[in-house]
């Protein structure tokens, strides 16, 4: 087959493709006027923020414990100075016990006495959940802790020493063989232990204790010191393992573990902290801002720094109000220090009528990281393809003026007199003068905003959070490590978004309509690339790669459709314009024919055009099966939990919840298999995995029969 492709396709194609926009524009934002960008930097401060992480970093808080509810007492004096008047605790019920550790220490008695372990020290080292403890005990070496690892090994009475997840060696070791206690040195986030040797990961048993046994208990140490214990019973010479001064026989190693928690009974209580800025229309559109507050000692990134930021920026509104700089905003700004995830479940299973009065949400986890330590980046995060809206538009444009005038490029710095390195940066005071090194990328969930973004909720959101970070969920996320600087610059973005949504009306929409239509361009362009591929590659059967790389198109025009659609949230009830409408109808005409794949596919086969292929049997009968969510969000969240993981084949777990966000009683199975192939497909198979018909099908089908969806 030819492949020799008419110039004129050329130039259309990498005019389409051209990255050279977007680099290139943004030194100013049209959602911000510069007067506007001046009154933001001006007030927001990364040194405040930081003020507010040294104080929540003093304590253990994860969900319920006494660290979470002086965390929370800390939040709400801090809002009330900031200016807020309206804040309050919204109690949630907590699904295992609040749990409290007081006092808990693990030393080795021989060969040579030390103290391994004390949580007065370092919070991690004990695992949540351990029970009561006085004992000594010979340790035992149980490597991963599996079946395999344990077999011939006694361990009846024992403490065992192991390199696998502290739960794994509870039911192997203590619950199935008699052991009294686990020490593990597994690491954080599965990092290398040659990377990390002195980072103690935060860990957890289950509170419920195997069946026939009173609980336990579960050390933590870091990889040398417990690869050292390992080096100590495997050897039967002297040495000094620990440099402590006494050189000591191996081959035997005895620990004392002495442990004093409160445990108390199912369910116990969590919540989570809201402040409120009232607008002038009070209930009506509100912009959510959401942090959680719950997390490890000391969790300073994560997400001391989204939960400071909010502080900040409430200090911030609350000030640039009180002093006439600026107006009082249209929507309520509603702060929320949550504990992760789950308070939001529990508000809207218990007041879904809260959905309806929340027009967007804008989350920060994990935003005043040092950027130069470790490889860590800045994720902008854009909304998955279920929920693409007006929102994205918004968050790309500040976002990019953010990321252009914050970093150093060759022509602008070597030219005439412009400001070196950056040309409009954002320090702070003690923060660092490095650049921000952010990136937008594809969905990703695991925080709060993915509850916003379900397609039961259907609530707009984006978020911000760093990554790869060698320090989450471990004893090093701690002060060291934030940058006053990032905090700074994450909150601008952040308040921003907000300042814009709170007051934006009617009058915005043309300019809205401009964003996104532009964006949906530019996502249209990568859509249209990745199509274009599939139909280059050798070796394609039947229709030439037609059909998926057709799907891909048609869904990303169909995306773009509905961020478009998603502006007429802004248009009063009297309103008379139809300029959304008439965009969409020129989108449409525009990119709807998919003419450039089309072109495409006849320059590279002959001139002939493509031929659509029939739905094979399993499309048509996909085609005919209609899904939608149960009345109740209560029940379908209930009973969307029991569909197990192995229902959704080998589908990424994002894309697994996109089947579901994609529910809406009027697509098909067929037809949410193709947008959430598209959206696989758009970003490609090493960040989202593949998508097949067969595991969309079986997962729905697996949510009909728990109970979640039901069949129109």
């Amino acid at each position: 087959m030819k492949r020799t492709l008419a110039p004129s396709f050329f130039l259309t194609a990498t005019l389409l493709l051209s990255p050279l926009a977007s680099v290139c524009r943004a030194q100013t934002t049209p959602f911000l006027s510069d007067e506007e960008i001046r009154m933001l930097s001006n007030e927001i401060s990364g040194d405040r923020a930081f003020e507010h992480i040294r104080w929540l970093s003093h304590w253990h808080r994860d969900s319920g414990m006494e660290g979470f509810f002086k965390a929370r007492d800390y939040v709400m004096q801090a809002a009330r100075e900031a200016g807020v008047d309206e804040v309050r605790f919204v109690d949630q019920p907590l699904q295992g016990p609040n749990y409290t550790a007081r006092e808990a220490e693990l030393w080795m008695t021989e060969p040579v006495e030390l103290k391994l372990a004390d949580i007065g020290e370092q919070a991690v080292y004990l695992a949540d959940m351990s029970r009561d403890a006085d004992v000594t005990a010979e340790l035992v070496d149980i490597g991963d802790g599996t079946e395999d690892a344990l077999k011939g090994l006694d361990v009846k009475g024992k403490i065992v020493l192991t390199s696998g997840p502290p739960q794994r060696a509870v039911d192997n070791a203590v619950a199935r063989r008699g052991a009294v206690g686990v020490v593990t040195y597994q690491t954080s986030e599965n990092k290398s232990p040659l990377d990390y040797p002195d980072q103690i990961a935060w860990s957890r048993i289950n509170a419920e204790p195997p069946a026939g046994t009173k609980g336990t208990f579960a050390f933590v140490l870091p990889p040398r010191k417990g690869d050292t214990l390992r080096r100590i019973l495997h050897t039967e010479g002297v040495q000094d393992f620990f440099a402590t001064g006494k050189p000591a026989r191996g081959g035997r190693v005895v620990l004392h573990a002495k442990v004093d928690t409160d445990m108390g009974a199912a369910p116990g209580k969590t919540g989570f902290v809201e402040a409120v800025i009232r607008g002038t229309r009070p209930g009506w559109q509100q912009i959510v801002l959401t942090a959680h507050l719950q997390e490890e000692k000391s969790s300073a990134n994560d997400d001391g720094s989204g939960c400071a930021n909010l502080l900040e920026l409430a200090r911030t509104f609350s000030k640039l109000i009180k002093e006439g700089k600026m107006k009082r905003p249209a929507r309520d700004l509603r702060f929320w220090w949550t504990d992760e995830i789950f308070s939001e479940y529990q508000l809207f299973r218990e007041h879904p009528e809260e959905i309806k009065k929340i027009l967007a949400n804008v989350h920060q986890d994990m935003t005043g990281a040092n950027l130069a330590m470790g490889s860590r980046v800045q994720h902008l995060i854009f909304a998955p393809h279920s929920r693409t809206s007006y929102l994205d538009a918004i968050f790309e444009s500040v976002g990019t003026f953010l990321v252009n005038t914050n970093n150093g490029f060759l022509a602008a710095s070597r030219q005439g007199g412009l400001p070196r390195p950056f040309t409009r940066p954002l320090y702070s005071t003690r923060g660092t003068r490095q650049g921000y090194n952010a990136r937008f990328v594809p969905h990703f969930g695991s925080s709060d905003h993915l509850v916003f973004l379900e397609g039961a909720v259907g609530i707009p959101a984006v978020a911000l959070i760093n990554w790869d970070d060698p320090y989450i969920h471990s004893s090093d996320d701690d002060l060291y490590q934030i940058d006053q600087t990032q905090l700074r610059r994450n909150n601008f973005l952040i308040g921003s978004l907000a300042y814009f949504l709170s007051k934006a009306d009617e009058h915005d929409i043309p300019l809205l309509i401009a964003e996104t239509y532009a964006q949906g361009a530019r996502r249209l362009a990568n859509d249209q690339r990745v199509a274009m591929e599939i139909l280059a590659a050798e070796n394609h059967k039947g229709d030439g790669g037609w059909k998926q790389a057709s799907i891909i198109v048609e869904q990303g025009v169909l995306r773009e459709l509905r961020a478009l659609d998603s502006i007429r949230v802004f248009e009063p009830g009297d309103y008379q314009g139809h300029q959304v409408e008439d965009m969409k109808r020129v989108f449409a005409a525009n990119f709807g024919a998919m003419s450039e794949l089309k072109r495409f596919y006849i320059a590279l086969y002959d001139g002939n055009p493509p031929q659509p292929a029939p739905l094979t049997d399993a499309e048509r009968a996909a085609s005919k099966k209609i899904p939608a969510n149960v009345a109740s969000l209560d029940t379908y969240l209930t009973n969307r939990g029991k569909v197990g993981a192995s229902a959704s084949g080998q589908l990424h777990g994002l894309m697994r919840t996109e089947v579901f966000n994609f529910v809406d009683g009027s697509r098909s199975y067929y037809d949410i298999y193709k947008a959430v192939y598209a959206e696989s497909a758009a970003a490609g198979s090493w960040y989202y995995g593949t998508v097949t018909l067969e595991d969309v099908v079986r997962l729905l089908d697996a949510g009909v029969a728990a109970g979640a969806l039901r069949l129109k």
